[in-house]
């Protein structure tokens, strides 16, 4: 272990006479407490000038606290209790006394929206993501200040209820890891009101380190950002959002195709709408003219793509008002002007994830909150990235007489699995005319129990685990534990379109258990779609026809180096 990742785990906040005053109750105060903290003492005493961060009022609640409050709760068995009343008596039960008062102090001097996050004991590892594990929530301003304070208090409890989830506690057993302790992070939520909606204009993760090279143009220490317009729920998520490499932002994963660039374009956004008191998701095709109010920046990150020959164009919002939408026109956020316009930005981000890697000793992940026309960046989480334990490469093998039915070139990382005896397709034509997504998703639900023990490919079209059903199939990843790789189909003239999602929740799962990944493109240069051995090769029927059961041997190669990624069958010649 590096001196400055020994003097990163040693570092106890309560030392620093500034910082302890955001802490409330005694204690280590979790993982992605302790590692903002942590940010901000290391910004604050050496961090480059040219790194100009804030960073949003904010207290952290100590695991003494979680501890006090479950000491009220004592003569309960909450393992095995259903969740819904570990819930219930959590909140019937109040915290302990001493917290009110600070929470009221908190809430006097920050009248606006607040983020309320977990910040477990176990969340402070560089082993395991706990991504999406546990509770964050949302809180809206106003009201009085009896209402607002019950509300907090109840997200609170909420918070510590969620370390008794049934996801969290699957998620410790699988990997052994025992009970876990919860403190609590307490924010401003970023962001401004937008009429009666609150978001930042921009928001994402970033990382210090880019394992999925889409171009050989780019290096793993380049960094990478996946940024979206409004609450950044959307980069965690499988749903669009912009990839841009730190050092070339002008290459995109998706190439230059107006069509492509489309498909895989961000058109929907969350916010906290004021009206409702909760998140809401919104569509760009029915709020732009509202957001080019708000906005005068909005050109940069959203254009109008217009059919036509060749792919069709990209044309300025403002169009829409001089000649009204044909059939296949979509407004979307493309981000196409945002490099040139803030490229400051990415100088900042990669200044500031450098500085970060060094002072932890350990490639860096940030959370963030970018307001363009302030020009503010506002760091919402900074942790070390988690180190998952790679498999390591192996020489893809002379291919000669080899059939190869699926071969990638981008967004491939080292790893191998050999010798796989089956092999699980969604047939995209069916999933695109069935529409049955529930049943798809059941299917293969239950064909992983069935397959329990055995090992097996995935091959689907468009974004696995999507949060649309119409771009890929929703299956989450506790439905497919026995699979050791996904192969992503992209087919874009019927929109299934694979994206590079590394931050969000699903593609997390996939990196910590070492589960391979590649995404194909069907009818580009280097890419092996073989459908016709899809299609002629024996297979056993599903609980729904449009999955596949293929039994055999199958064997994947992937060379991130190289960024190729090759899936053979290794008893066809």
């Amino acid at each position: 272990m590096n001196d400055a990742r020994r003097a990163y785990f040693s570092w106890n906040p309560a030392g620093d006479s500034e910082l302890s005053s955001l802490i409330v109750g005694d204690g280590h105060v979790g993982g992605k407490g302790r590692s903002l903290l942590f940010a901000m003492r290391a910004l604050r005493d050496r961090g480059p000038e040219a790194v100009r961060i804030s960073f949003p009022p904010s207290i952290f609640i100590g695991v003494e606290v979680f501890w006090d409050f479950l000491s009220s709760l004592k003569g309960f068995e909450l393992r095995g209790m259903p969740f819904e009343a570990v819930q219930g008596l959590f909140l019937s039960r109040p915290l302990p006394k001493y917290v009110y008062k600070r929470l009221e102090a908190f809430l006097s001097d920050v009248n606006a929206p607040l983020v309320v996050r977990s910040s477990s004991l176990l969340e402070d590892s560089t082993e395991r993501s706990f991504v999406g594990k546990y509770l964050t929530t949302f809180l809206t301003d106003g009201g009085s200040m009896t209402s607002r304070l019950w509300k907090l208090e109840r997200a609170i409890k909420l918070v510590y209820a969620s370390t008794f989830s049934q996801a969290a506690e699957n998620y410790r057993s699988r990997h052994g890891l025992g009970d876990d302790a919860m403190g609590v992070v307490i924010m401003r939520m970023a962001g401004k009101w937008r009429g009666r909606y609150y978001y930042p204009t921009t928001a994402g993760v970033a990382y210090s380190r880019n394992y999925r090279r889409w171009s050989p143009r780019i290096k793993v220490e380049d960094g990478m950002v996946r940024l979206c317009f409004g609450l950044g729920t959307i980069s965690t998520r499988r749903g669009y959002a912009r990839t841009f490499s730190l050092t070339n932002p002008y290459l995109r994963p998706e190439g230059h195709d107006p069509f492509k660039i489309m498909r895989q374009a961000q058109e929907r956004f969350q916010a906290l709408d004021g009206m409702t008191k909760g998140i809401v998701t919104l569509d760009i095709k029915r709020m732009w003219r509202d957001l080019m109010r708000y906005h005068d920046d909005f050109g940069v990150l959203a254009q109008v793509y217009r059919p036509g020959s060749e792919g069709g164009y990209f044309d300025f919002l403002g169009s829409l008002l001089l000649d009204p939408p044909s059939p296949g026109t979509k407004p979307c956020f493309t981000f196409e002007d945002f490099p040139r316009r803030y490229r400051h930005f990415f100088e900042r981000m990669k200044g500031l994830l450098s500085f970060l890697e060094e002072a932890m000793g350990m490639a860096a992940y940030v959370e963030f909150a970018y307001e363009t026309e302030d020009d503010n960046l506002e760091l919402l989480e900074a942790r070390p990235l988690w180190e998952n334990k790679p498999m390591g490469g192996k020489k893809i093998p002379d291919l000669s007489g080899k059939r190869v039915i699926l071969k990638a070139n981008r967004m491939v990382t080292d790893g191998f699995v050999e010798g796989c005896p089956c092999l699980v397709y969604v047939d995209y034509r069916s999933y695109a005319a069935d529409k049955d997504y529930a049943g798809v998703v059941k299917a293969l639900g239950e064909l992983n129990k069935l397959l329990e023990g055995e090992r097996y490919i995935l091959v689907a079209p468009g974004r696995v685990g999507s949060s649309n059903p119409e771009l890929g199939v929703p299956v989450q990843y506790h439905e497919l534990t026995n699979c050791r790789c996904i192969v992503e189909v992209g087919l874009p003239k019927i929109g299934f379109m694979p994206e590079l999602s590394y931050g969000t929740h699903f593609f997390a799962d996939l990196e910590e258990e070492n589960v391979l990944y590649m995404p194909v493109f069907e009818g580009e240069a280097d890419n092996v779609f073989d459908q016709g051995w899809f299609e002629k090769a024996p297979h056993e029927a599903t609980l729904h026809p449009t999955v596949r059961l293929y039994r055999g041997s199958f064997s994947v190669y992937m060379d991130g180096e190289r960024n190729v990624g090759v899936v053979i069958d290794d008893l066809a010649g």
